[in-house]
């Protein structure tokens, strides 16, 4: 796969899902820029909602990015990850993920979200929201999908 800079446009949306799993699009596109030669920007993956997505997994940050490192594409991924959970799991993380707000945000997380987003968010606002209209502020028109 190729490398990405996030430094230059964002990862894709939250929402984007592969193998019925949402937020994994996304965290592929942040392992892409982790690899040599690409740029994380200000973007991590392992912890928050990434993190989540991988301890539903099953796997750590280093081994979520050394698979993709490892994957001719998208889809060759999508299979290696499939053997680790059934789709109908993936979707059920996936609609709570997408439910996720403000006022979810776990409190050893809650002081990096706050200086990271803000301390005026509505604690009704999704956190799928929050990474999307970041994105958009981050990137104005340069938010095309990778």
């Amino acid at each position: 796969m190729n490398l990405i800079d996030l430094t230059k446009r964002p990862p894709r949306s939250p929402r984007e899902e592969l193998g019925g799993l949402c937020m994994l699009p996304r965290m592929i596109d942040v392992a892409r820029a982790k690899l040599p030669g690409g740029d994380i920007g200000q973007y991590q993956i392992g912890r928050g909602m990434s993190g989540l997505v991988l301890r539903h997994l099953g796997m750590g940050v280093d081994e979520f990015v050394e698979c993709v490192r490892n994957a001719n594409d998208e889809q060759e991924l999508a299979a290696q990850l499939s053997g680790r959970k059934p789709v109908k799991e993936n979707r059920m993380i996936s609609l709570r993920l997408r439910r996720v707000t403000v006022k979810d945000v776990p409190e050893d997380l809650r002081e990096s979200f706050t200086r990271f987003y803000g301390a005026d968010l509505p604690p009704d606002k999704r956190v799928f929201d929050i990474l999307e209209e970041d994105d958009a502020r981050a990137f104005g028109s340069n938010r095309r999908v990778l």
